[in-house]
């Protein structure tokens, strides 16, 4: 992992870190409460701006905002952190908060001009878009910042597997607003074009999968740290989209197949495996066996975007998601190969043009 080259007070290290499991902390909240309000929006939950699932989503901003006022305080008051690499995430964490300190007045007066609105707004999208910028600056924060023995497990190590699993959620939900056909309010209607959003999630959704876990991977180099994203991932999901639907609750055992794939695509990629045919292109490996699975790591909302075109006269395809199983099970197999194409490209893209990026050591 890529440290600092300098010293830093313990103190103020604890500050930082602070600031950054705040902000961390606030993003994640914030996206199980939005997941969760999206939910509820489906199942057609009465809809006001004051919901328990807003009132969540908003918490979160709320103490992301928390950790961006102590990181700008440290980073004026304390000089001896500007030189340290670790000061960009602070950047980018106090940015994100106020695009989400904008959004959610924007989200409110938006909410009382056009009423219900869809998933894709200008104030959902530039919330989401805060949302992210919050949690790759934690994620830059974590792996940045000097440890403080190099001999023992450090929090930041500790908590870098579970950013990169909320990180992997939020880029799901962004990609979201332009693949489901969920976006047609009272008085706007920005759902995509069903062809262009089907080809879009067989290819963006996998192949971003496999570059966030390719990622995770290396930013510690170390079996099990992308294995404990996905799980972070999953958790988040199948909590926030399917205990809150009732109906969908049969649908869980399904999650162990994205699971397991993680697992095997986890340990490929640590070349554990004795064989040198599958170590020298453990990459595609690894990248075919993740994106196979996209379908279910977006499993209950993507499966809408297929399902549009089985429904007819005017129903809702959410609707018909725990009684459409044996058709759910059909798209599923056939999203695997190209989904598993798709994931093996975007690995391949990672290693190819992210070997540099600051999160990896080689």
């Amino acid at each position: 992992m890529k440290t600092s080259k300098f010293n830093l007070n313990p103190k103020i290290r604890k500050l930082v870190l602070t600031s950054f499991f705040l902000g961390f902390s606030g993003v994640s909240i914030s996206m199980w409460g939005a997941s969760w309000d999206i939910t509820s929006h489906l199942l057609r939950t009465p809809e006001t701006f004051f919901t328990p699932s807003h009132m969540i989503l908003y918490l979160g901003v709320g103490i992301s905002l928390i950790g961006a006022i102590l990181g700008l305080t440290l980073f004026f008051s304390k000089k001896e952190i500007r030189n340290h690499s670790f000061v960009f995430g602070i950047k980018i964490i106090v940015i994100g908060a106020l695009i989400q300190i904008i959004a959610g007045p924007g989200d409110f007066y938006w909410h009382e001009l056009f009423g219900i609105d869809g998933l894709l707004s200008p104030t959902h999208l530039a919330l989401a878009i805060g949302i992210i910028m919050v949690t790759i600056g934690s994620i830059i924060g974590f792996a940045r910042i000097p440890l403080e023995n190099s001999k023992k497990r450090n929090f930041p190590q500790i908590i870098l597997p579970i950013s990169f699993g909320i990180f992997w959620f939020s880029i799901m939900w962004l990609l979201f607003f332009f693949i489901l056909p969920i976006s047609e309010g009272e008085t706007h209607n920005f759902n995509p074009n069903p062809y262009f959003a089907v080809v879009l999630g067989v290819t963006i959704l996998p192949f971003s999968f496999s570059m966030i876990f390719w990622l995770a991977f290396k930013t510690i180099n170390r079996f099990g740290v992308a294995s404990i994203a996905t799980f972070v991932f999953l958790t988040m999901n199948i909590t926030s989209n399917i205990f809150t639907s009732e109906k969908l609750l049969f649908y869980v055992p399904w999650f162990a197949a994205p699971m397991i794939s993680a697992i095997i695509a986890d340990y490929i990629l640590s070349k554990k495996i004795n064989s040198k045919f599958i170590q020298n292109h453990s990459i595609k490996f690894s990248g075919a066996i993740l994106g196979s699975m996209f379908f279910m790591f977006c499993f209950p909302m993507l499966s809408m975007t297929f399902l549009d075109f089985y429904v007819f006269n005017d129903i809702f395809s959410y609707d018909v998601i725990h009684s459409s199983s044996d058709l759910i099970g059909k798209i599923w197999l056939m999203t695997i190969i190209p989904g598993g194409i798709s994931g093996m490209f975007g690995m391949i893209f990672a290693q190819k043009k992210l070997s540099k990026f600051f999160l990896v050591k080689e």
